[in-house]
């Protein structure tokens, strides 16, 4: 008896279709071109969502960037700046801005004799991107550029020429300005590094102390204040008509006291 299957025949396997020449190169085509378009895909949506996209239309401030420093200026304009001391400090708040890191944030206050101390921020912006600073690849240049010079720089440059230009005041509250720096909560917390420079005559002149009455024994019975955060820079402004209060005990008195609440790196004159 023969075995089952000892006389059944195998049938031969199928024949697999080779693929033309033609057929390998439209396929590899095709597939390039979805890893192409996948490609461009991702990159969209990275543009879409890049952290430098998300910004506060208020303040400029993006909250996922690093901001490595604050700029606060305090102004007092209880006197009329010289041309020179109008020219000194617009050539140093230049070099900052140009110095600035993207995203890093501009206060500039002034002192006022409405409040008894600092006024409302005057300006109260963080750095954004320049036209320069990104790439024709992911961004509009154009939008970017003016954004920058109507939104950041021009408003600066305004609010700088305002504070200068302010007639004088009966009282000079610079401690006042100073507590309130603090008091009001306007240090960045999301700042590494806070700068405070303070543009003033530091003729103090309030009911906390006044030079005109006591000299230099008016700052050296002030209270203490927290400005512990910031390193601070005095750009004294001398006035020839109060020359024999801004004396070398005033000086003194100041650099006491604001390197015992401060970190205090200089008190620099400028001439009238």
């Amino acid at each position: 008896m023969a075995l089952f299957g000892s006389s059944r025949k195998r049938g031969k396997p199928a024949r697999r279709q080779r693929l033309t020449r033609e057929d390998r190169k439209g396929v590899a085509l095709f597939s390039l071109g979805v890893l192409v378009l996948g490609a461009l895909g991702v990159f969209a949506v990275q543009v879409v969502r890049a952290p430098e996209r998300d910004y506060d239309r208020v303040t400029l401030c993006n909250p996922n960037l690093p901001r490595f420093s604050q700029h606060i200026v305090v102004i007092d304009a209880s006197d009329t700046l010289s041309p020179h001391q109008t020219h000194f400090l617009d050539t140093h708040l230049a070099g900052l801005l140009e110095s600035a890191a993207v995203n890093d944030r501009f206060s500039i206050f002034v002192l006022d004799d409405h409040y008894n101390g600092l006024s409302k921020p005057v300006v109260d912006l963080c750095k954004p991107h320049s036209g320069e600073d990104v790439s024709a690849l992911t961004a509009n240049q154009q939008f970017v550029q003016a954004l920058y010079r109507e939104r950041f720089e021009q408003p600066l440059d305004e609010a700088i020429n305002r504070a200068v230009s302010a007639g004088e005041q009966p009282v000079s509250p610079i401690y006042e300005a100073l507590s309130d720096v603090a008091a009001l909560n306007h240090f960045d917390p999301a700042a590494k590094n806070v700068h405070l420079t303070i543009v003033s005559d530091m003729i103090q002149n309030s009911r906390a102390g006044s030079v005109f009455k006591r000299g230099s024994a008016a700052i050296d019975q002030l209270p203490l204040i927290d400005l512990r955060r910031a390193k601070t820079r005095v750009f004294w402004l001398d006035r020839e008509k109060y020359q024999r209060y801004q004396t070398a005990e005033l000086e003194a008195s100041w650099q006491d006291y604001l390197g015992s609440v401060s970190r205090l790196e200089q008190i620099q004159r400028v001439r009238d």
